[in-house]
């Protein structure tokens, strides 16, 4: 399952879409236990909307691979990578401060 978020208001993300790896992480560590795609995907599209889209990691992300943009949001971090259409990123996985 691949969950589509269209941003509008930004100049290089037109889309992010997060990879069945990245729902699975977001549901585990926001830890959503409603059965079913439609409350994981309620709430990943709430994150996305309100994400701050930056070049920089939070400080608190310890990672040795190369990420061009983040979606940033409260204490919630998603690498974005390249999706391969003008405007189109991938969030890999989902990364949570404090939680494994």
């Amino acid at each position: 399952m691949r969950i589509s978020v269209t941003l509008a208001d930004h100049p290089e993300v037109r889309e992010v879409i997060a990879s069945e790896h990245c729902v699975h992480r977001f549901r585990k560590r926001m830890r959503i236990r409603t059965p079913g795609a439609e409350a994981v995907e309620r709430e990943l599209q709430r994150a996305f909307e309100k994400a701050d889209i930056t070049h920089w990691a939070p400080a608190w992300v310890a990672s040795d691979h190369p990420t061009q943009l983040w979606a940033l949001v409260d204490d919630i971090a998603f690498p974005l990578v390249p999706a391969g259409q003008p405007g189109g990123w991938l969030a890999a996985t989902c990364l949570v401060r404090g939680r494994t």
